[in-house]
């Protein structure tokens, strides 16, 4: 009993904790996921269809960037594998195969 737990907390620290220590699991968001947000706002407004197309890959742009820097400089395991899900994602979507 006492390795699985051992072995849990071991998964948990690996998945959340910093090199600091520190749990994360959210933080503030940076500018690549506030353009994503912002551009995806504006698109889905209806007056700006002639800026729907490019305002859709400007988010997605802003989305792989910000997936890329989750990759490169996530803080912990999980913000590493939360921007490979996103960026598989996104590939997948904008590729129309899911």
């Amino acid at each position: 009993m006492k390795n699985n737990e051992a072995r849990m907390v071991q998964i948990f620290d690996r998945l959340f904790r910093t090199v600091e220590g520190r749990i994360v699991i959210a933080q503030f968001p940076n500018w690549p996921l506030w353009t994503w947000l912002g551009a995806t706002v504006l698109e889905s407004v209806a007056f700006l269809a002639p800026w729907q197309r490019p305002l859709y890959w400007m988010g997605s742009l802003a989305l792989v960037w910000w997936a890329y820097l989750e990759i490169v400089d996530g803080v912990n395991g999980f913000r590493r594998m939360l921007g490979s899900l996103v960026l598989i994602y996104i590939i997948l979507s904008r590729a129309q195969l899911i």
